[in-house]
């Protein structure tokens, strides 16, 4: 099992936002849910309408620097990437 668990003080956000960006994690496709049973892949949560992935970043202090004009190419880079590997697991899923 493989868990994402929010930690407030390490993350840079209020207490009282850790089930919301927990949740944004998930709709982002940045932590899909999804189980391995037997090798075969199955998807246990499709959302709707996926949230661009720097929303979930900019929630989150400890990812400010790439807010800086100099580092906004990294979060096209760190998009991209999530959605290549939501696309893989898609596939793995049978979902494609």
């Amino acid at each position: 099992m493989n868990v994402l668990s929010p930690c407030p003080p390490g993350w840079g956000m209020p207490e009282n936002e850790s089930l919301a960006v927990a949740n944004e994690a998930v709709t982002s496709c940045y932590w899909p849910l999804y189980e391995v049973e037997n090798g075969k892949y199955r998807l246990t949560y499709r959302p709707r309408e996926k949230t661009p992935v720097v929303e979930w970043l900019r929630k989150q202090g400890r990812f400010r620097h790439l807010f800086e004009p100099q580092n906004e190419h990294f979060l096209v880079e760190i998009q991209k990437q999530v959605d290549q590997e939501w696309e893989e697991l898609l596939e793995l899923c049978g979902e494609k």
